[in-house]
């Protein structure tokens, strides 16, 4: 029990204005060989003493080099996560931000992701680390949170 950990990560799922097409990151083979799927979104551990937003701010420039202000971000979802395969000992909090963005032709990967895309939803590519079904209601409900804020 005294090796059990708690983590806390961030997850930004990043869409254009009209919510049609979702950004995501071909991993390298090391990380799409330990989680069993090729493609993600931005996201990473939170940093000791740094807020949330913050972390989804670094997270999606170190992976990406798109520059996020944090009011450009919503929290959707919390995920729980007590059993994984990948880190059996962490009891972990996914934190779920969404963003909305123009589309951007200058990506900057770092080592671990191999390429992007800008997918529509409707055409999502195999093997995504979230069911496919998931990114799709994932966007309904964002776009339902941008238009109330909006209001």
């Amino acid at each position: 029990m005294e090796n059990n950990k708690f983590g806390l990560g961030v997850i930004v799922c990043i869409f254009n204005r009209d919510f049609s097409k979702i950004f995501l990151l071909k991993r390298n083979k090391a990380k799409r060989d330990l989680n069993k799927a090729d493609w993600g979104n931005p996201g990473g551990r939170v940093e000791w003493g740094e807020k949330l937003a913050e972390a989804c701010v670094r997270e999606v420039k170190e992976e990406s080099g798109i520059d996020l202000d944090p009011k450009q971000l919503k929290l959707l979802n919390i995920k729980e996560i007590t059993e994984n395969p990948i880190a059996p000992t962490v009891h972990f909090l996914q934190f779920i931000y969404v963003a909305k963005i123009d589309p951007i032709e200058k990506i900057i990967l770092n080592e671990e992701s191999e390429e992007y895309g800008w997918f529509n939803l409707k055409e999502l590519p195999d093997k995504t680390l979230d069911p496919k079904e998931d990114l799709i209601k994932l966007s309904i409900v964002a776009k339902k949170k941008f238009s109330e804020d909006e209001n």
